[in-house]
C-alpha cells in the first residue's frame, strides 16, 4: 500500500504533537492595563501564553480542577474535562483616542467552550491543564 500526500496514520499524528502542561492556583490579578487577567500559577497571563503557543492550531484539551493541589491521578480519580477543537486566543492591549481609556481584549475559546470563563469560575482552586498540539 501507498501513501499519499493526504493520507496521515495515529503514528504520524503522536510524533508531530507536542504536550503542553500548566499546573499551579488560578489567579486573578493585574497584568499591565489588564485588571483581571487570569493566571496559573504566576508568570505571564495564561491567554497571553496560549495566544503564542497554540492559537490557530488543532489541540485537545484535559483540565483537572480541585480545592487542592493534587497529583494527576488524584485529580483523575475526581472528574475528568474534555474540550476538542480549534482555539481563538487574544490577549492584547487596546487604546482609544477618542475616550482616553485603554483596556486588554483577553479571549481563550477551545472548540467553542469559554476557557477562561470556566477558569474564572474557580479562582484559587488548583489546576492541572495538558494541551496537546498537533
Amino acid at each position: 500500500m501507498t501513501k499519499d500526500k493526504y493520507f496521515v496514520t495515529f503514528v504520524d499524528i503522536i510524533k508531530t504533537m507536542k504536550q503542553l502542561i500548566y499546573k499551579g492556583t488560578i489567579i486573578e490579578s493585574d497584568s499591565g492595563e489588564n485588571c483581571d487577567a487570569l493566571f496559573i500559577g504566576g508568570g505571564m497571563p495564561i491567554a497571553e501564553i496560549l495566544q503564542h503557543e497554540i492559537n490557530g492550531k488543532e489541540v485537545s484539551v484535559r483540565y483537572w480542577i480541585s480545592d487542592k493541589e493534587k497529583t494527576k491521578e488524584e485529580l483523575q480519580e475526581n472528574f475528568l474535562k474534555n474540550l476538542f477543537g480549534a482555539v481563538d486566543a487574544e490577549y492584547r492591549d487596546a487604546y482609544s483616542d477618542y475616550t482616553g481609556y485603554l483596556w486588554t481584549n483577553e479571549n481563550l475559546e477551545i472548540g467553542g467552550h469559554d476557557l477562561l470563563g470556566e477558569l474564572r469560575g474557580n479562582l484559587g482552586k488548583f489546576i492541572w491543564l495538558e494541551i496537546d498540539v498537533y
